[in-house]
C-alpha cells in the first residue's frame, strides 16, 4: 500500500488529480494533509503500515511537482525520480462512461510499447518498482490485469503518463505530461 496526499493548501485541481489517483491505481491510499506536517505523515503512515508516500505538490494553482518517499527507521526518506508537471487532463475531463468511472481497478501494469527515449525507459522503471507493477508490452499482457499505465512522447514535455481500462482499451484519466524529471533527490 501506498500512502497519497499533497502539499499543503492545495487547490482544487491538486485534488482532484490525488482523487483520480487514487481511483486509478490499485493500492493507493488517499488522506488529506490539511496542517498536518511530514513528521505526522510518517507516524499516520507508520499506524497503517504503509511504508511508501506520495506527495503532490502544486504550483501556480495547478499540480506542479510529484514526490516519492520511503519510510525508513521512522523518517521520510525522498526517492528519486522527482517529477514535475507541466500540465494534467483529469478523469472528468475525459467523458468517459460511468461504467469506467465506476469500475474498481484491482490489478494494473505498466505498458512499454511506446517507450523511445532512454530518460523515459529509466522513469518507467523506477515507477514500475515503486508503485510494484510490472513492466510489459500491451500484447503480452495476461488477461488478469483490469487497466494499464502507458507513457507516450510528445513535443511539448518529456513524457506524458496515461491511464487505460481493460478490455476495453480506453483512455480514463489522469492523463500527466512530464516537463522533466530530477533524479539527484
Amino acid at each position: 500500500m501506498i500512502l497519497l496526499t499533497t502539499s499543503h493548501r492545495p487547490t482544487r485541481r491538486v485534488r482532484s488529480l490525488c482523487n483520480d489517483l487514487a481511483r486509478s491505481t490499485p493500492g493507493l491510499v488517499k488522506i488529506n494533509r490539511g496542517k498536518t506536517s511530514f513528521f505526522d505523515l510518517v507516524e499516520k503512515a507508520v499506524q497503517m503500515k504503509i511504508e511508501k508516500i506520495i506527495v503532490v505538490d502544486r504550483w501556480k494553482g495547478g499540480p506542479g511537482r510529484i514526490r516519492f518517499f520511503r519510510v525508513i527507521d521512522g523518517k521520510m526518506r525522498e526517492k528519486a525520480p522527482r517529477l514535475y508537471v507541466s500540465g494534467v487532463r483529469l478523469r472528468r475531463e475525459f467523458g468517459a462512461s460511468k461504467e469506467n468511472n465506476q469500475k474498481l481497478i484491482r490489478c494494473m501494469f505498466l505498458d512499454s510499447t511506446e517507450i523511445k527515449n532512454d530518460e523515459v525507459e529509466k522513469l518507467a522503471s523506477s515507477l514500475s518498482e515503486f508503485f510494484e507493477i510490472p513492466l510489459f508490452k500491451a500484447e503480452e499482457a495476461p488477461s488478469i490485469y483490469d487497466a494499464y499505465l502507458r507513457f507516450t512522447s510528445s513535443e511539448d514535455c518529456l513524457a506524458c503518463i496515461s491511464f487505460y481500462i481493460l478490455p476495453s482499451n480506453a483512455e480514463i484519466g489522469p492523463r500527466i505530461k512530464i516537463s522533466h524529471v530530477v533524479w539527484q533527490v
